[in-house]
């Protein structure tokens, strides 16, 4: 199955996404905070990577695990392109001080640009953003390649936030995807 079939998946799981209002994509959103909290290779974690939520789309929100988080006195970091070129998807990683950190990319999505850089083997956890998920860890993203370039580059913890809906007995995947260790949603906690 190649990227026909991804394209497949994305336009479901955007589709399914489209569907749900903005207080049931809150209330979904703060279960599965909630569990990812809870779930054991978080708790422990002192150094979390956590996406900012692209909440038109909506992405589970991230926002309230983000504050949680720094509540717990967790470094939260989040990820900043650095290329946007198709063939060499770049991020780094920036510890986040509070929303004021934060400048919109040409995506609209929001990064921390002028705090301290986090190498990505300092790094406990990564959760990882996802359209869709396989029950086998494997994942749909929204293809540009950026999380599959950076997970070879981490051995800790892969964490995706999915909804229910949008977890599925298995998908697509090429030899450069690299699958997540835990799935969270708004249900279960599944270790692939």
């Amino acid at each position: 199955m190649g990227s026909q079939a991804k394209t497949s998946w994305r336009r479901r799981f955007r589709s399914y996404r489209r569907s749900l209002s903005a207080r049931s994509c809150r209330a979904r959103s703060s279960l599965i905070v909630h569990r990812a909290l809870a779930a054991a290779p978080v708790a422990p974690a002192q150094v979390v990577h956590v996406y900012w939520p692209i909440t038109a789309q909506r992405e589970v929100d991230t926002r309230p695990l983000i504050a949680l988080l720094r509540a717990r006195d967790v470094e939260v970091v989040l990820p900043v392109v650095t290329s946007f070129e198709a063939e060499t998807p770049t991020l780094e990683h920036r510890r986040y001080d509070g929303p004021g950190s934060l400048t919109a990319n040409r995506w609209d999505i929001r990064e921390p640009k002028h705090t301290e850089r986090v190498p990505p083997g300092a790094i406990d956890v990564v959760f990882v953003p996802a359209l869709g998920v396989g029950q086998d860890g494997h994942r749909i993203g929204h293809g540009s390649g950026y999380y599959d370039a950076f997970l070879q580059s981490v051995a800790c913890p892969r964490v995706a936030l999915t909804y229910e809906a949008c977890l599925v007995p298995s998908l697509p995947n090429a030899s450069h995807d690299v699958p997540v260790t835990t799935i969270v949603t708004e249900q279960q906690v599944l270790a692939p």
